[in-house]
């Protein structure tokens, strides 16, 4: 609570000190790009928060929905927008952590074309086997993968569960084989059908399957369990500390968006995630609201892609 507070004062004399024109922004709509389709988990965070953003600021704020080509398209409209402070982008950590790693030639660049406003969420993911998997633990499937190399089989439908994946295999010297997804419907399917042992995913929906008994949850990769599988223990719990993990989510504008403009939106979503409705709405989505200082936010970014790519070099996975 004592660091809400700071938050929330440090904003205030921030707000406080900045030049008129500043004060009087924004002067029309601001969008609200993210990589999503409408209804899942990122587009009602962002929601939540575009709603408390408008109020806070009198101004319309809308989400704007640019999903595809793994975080690209919506990451190169914001690149490429007026920095003027009305175009913001509410990024996943692999948009700047993971795409980088790829052959892909990226038609954006962290460094040169994005500002970074604040952290404004976490979230863990959630390891879930098939009913027909080698166990219903993650030491025993483990056990099955040593007595077996290469038949036991693990679903991803995103860049970093894969990696979370291969340092589990890395992390317990096992051979496992990948298999990848596009999206989560068809792996949430061939989990079901038992197709694959298990995969490395969101808590929604395959929480609710674990908990009809269709499932089994075998751990969860944040730092404390989570309420949507209260039964399932975290990797440090197995004895893998080193492992935790919870995907980000940031928010951040064009590079050449004016300081004072940034300093304005830092101060506003600082205020906006201190909220007591907006995080109990937020947390209801199983993440958690977070902020951050803008340096913070850069830190987190600059570290994340210097770890995934040790991880990838001493690996030699290819990322698909």
């Amino acid at each position: 609570m004592k660091s809400i507070l700071r938050g929330l004062l440090a904003g205030l004399a921030v707000a406080l000190a900045l030049p008129a024109w500043a004060q009087q922004y924004p002067s029309k709509t601001v969008r609200m790009i993210i990589s999503f389709q409408p209804g899942g988990i990122t587009d009602v965070l962002a929601r939540q928060l575009a709603q408390k953003l408008a109020e806070n600021l009198g101004q319309s704020v809308i989400v704007e929905n640019r999903p595809g080509g793994n975080f690209i398209i919506a990451a190169d409209a914001a690149a490429k927008a007026e920095p003027d402070g009305h175009t913001l982008f509410m990024a996943v950590d692999s948009t700047f952590t993971l795409n980088p790693l790829q052959s892909v030639k990226l038609p954006y660049d962290y460094q040169k074309d994005f500002a970074p406003i604040s952290l404004v969420g976490l979230q863990s993911l959630f390891i879930v086997a098939s009913s027909k998997a080698p166990g219903k633990s993650l030491m025993e499937v483990i056990s099955a993968a040593r007595s077996n190399p290469g038949k036991v089989t693990f679903g991803s439908s995103a860049l970093v569960a894969q990696l979370i994946g291969e340092q589990i295999k890395q992390a317990y010297g096992v051979d496992m084989l990948h298999v990848p997804f596009k999206g989560s419907p068809p792996m949430l399917q061939a989990l079901l059908a038992s197709d694959i042992d298990f995969a490395i995913t969101t808590f929604t929906p395959y929480a609710n399957f674990v908990k009809e008994g269709k499932l089994h949850g075998l751990a969860v990769t944040g730092s404390a369990r989570d309420a949507n599988a209260p039964d399932s223990p975290t990797l440090a719990e197995i004895g893998k500390p080193e492992l935790t993990y919870r995907l980000w989510f940031g928010m951040f504008a064009p590079a050449a968006t004016p300081k004072p403009i940034l300093q304005r939106l830092h101060a506003e979503f600082v205020k906006v995630l201190a909220d007591p409705v907006i995080r109990q709405r937020v947390i209801a989505t199983g993440v958690e609201p977070m902020s951050s200082t803008p340096e913070q936010m850069d830190k987190i970014v600059k570290d994340d892609l210097a770890k995934w790519s040790r991880l990838v070099k001493e690996t030699g996975i290819k990322l698909q």
